[in-house]
């Protein structure tokens, strides 16, 4: 008995949840139900709105994307904004790694200042950059000799939204690729010196290879925000149709809820798409960073550090450019006949026209919104 007894094991001991965990536990089905109210459910409502048949009854397949997608005109929509979205990546990308690769492995100077002022973007919203393009290169614009000399016909439609595009999305991109050049492990370099690499072969052997995750979530990212704005399409779009502005008009002006509803699942695919692509590089991308990695310090170089703030200087020197304009013509009395700095239109705006309710309410819900939502996301986290 007593062998059996000691043969025989233990029951394991059930430690009891301390209070903090089951407060952690009630948290987070806080933040779940949340979700599910303010997204699932309006999501589960748009997905039964599209496959509603317009009479009215439950329709048995996706007779609606069938529809539409039948449809020329708004065939056409779902193509600008899908080439219009692909060329944007096509452009920031590569000019938005060049910025953080200079941040990064170049010893040039101001380099907070540089980045600081690259990022200022984030703060305004995005048709600042198409209202700027207007006052630019617009039938009234300063500019307008030099754009139609590019040879384009005028600011609105692709080429105006393209251009405006890619002034709203770089610092996005930047960021991303800020953090994912700064992650590089200095032994990497180390052992490609001692093998006497050159550095155009460290670029596409060491560089990119590390690079690559970051490099994949940037252009989705960009991707995605380029084909869901709204607001620079309806500002410089002209004629120019694309998804974004569809809904606006289905909904609001022809209050077709239906299409407008398969419109607006279409502009989510691409959101769904990417958040799966980027849980997928994060994992692999958290899989290399198990290592001990070595900080990478740049080594000065004149000719290299002079090439890159020159090409700093210039892209930031553009997005001022895009900033004074907004700010000035903002002052100027009636352009563009009388340039003389006013407030008249600050009055007219704020106080003439109450505007100013509308500031405040933004202000409050801003303040409520950033308030509140950190405090979700910190429980959820």
């Amino acid at each position: 008995m007593n062998a059996m007894a000691a043969v025989v094991p233990a029951a394991p001991l059930r430690q009891r949840a301390h209070w903090s965990d089951r407060l952690a536990r009630l948290g987070l089905l806080g933040v779940v139900l949340l979700l599910g109210v303010g997204l699932v459910a309006p999501l589960v409502l748009i997905l039964s709105k599209a496959l509603e048949a317009p009479e009215g009854g439950a329709a048995s397949g996706f007779g609606a994307f069938a529809a539409y997608l039948a449809s020329p005109a708004l065939l056409t929509s779902l193509w600008h904004s899908f080439w219009v979205s692909a060329l944007v990546t096509a452009i920031v990308v590569p000019l938005a790694f060049t910025f953080a690769y200079a941040l990064t492995r170049s010893c040039m100077p101001f380099k907070p200042l540089l980045r600081t002022v690259m990022l200022l973007p984030l703060l305004a919203p995005s048709l600042l950059s198409a209202i700027s393009l207007i006052y630019w290169f617009g039938n009234q614009g300063v500019a307008k000799d030099f754009w139609l000399s590019l040879g384009f016909s005028g600011i609105y439609g692709a080429p105006g939204i393209v251009l405006a595009e890619c002034f709203a999305v770089f610092p996005h991109v930047l960021m991303i690729l800020v953090t994912a050049l700064a992650l590089a492990d200095a032994r990497l370099y180390e052992a490609a010196d001692a093998l006497g690499t050159s550095t155009m072969r460290k670029f596409f052997t060491v560089t990119l290879p590390g690079a690559k995750y970051g490099l994949i979530s940037a252009a989705l990212v960009c991707f995605t925000l380029v084909i869901t704005d709204f607001g620079i399409p309806k500002v410089v779009g002209g004629n120019f149709n694309v998804l974004a502005t569809d809904v606006f008009k289905l909904v609001i002006g022809q209050q077709d809820f239906q299409r407008g509803a398969v419109v607006a699942l279409l502009l989510l695919l691409p959101a769904v798409f990417t958040f799966g692509i980027d849980y997928l590089v994060q994992r692999k991308q958290t899989a290399t960073l198990t290592a001990r990695a070595v900080a990478l310090v740049p080594r000065p170089s004149r000719g290299f550090d002079t090439a890159m703030t020159l090409y700093c200087l210039l892209i930031v020197g553009l997005v001022l450019a895009m900033f004074f304009m907004a700010v000035f013509a903002s002052f100027a009395k009636l352009w563009p006949y009388n340039l003389t700095p006013s407030f008249d239109h600050y009055v007219s705006g704020l106080v003439d026209a109450e505007l100013s309710d509308a500031m405040l309410n933004s202000l409050k819900l801003a303040a409520c919104t950033a308030l509140f939502g950190t405090v979700i996301v910190f429980i959820g986290a």
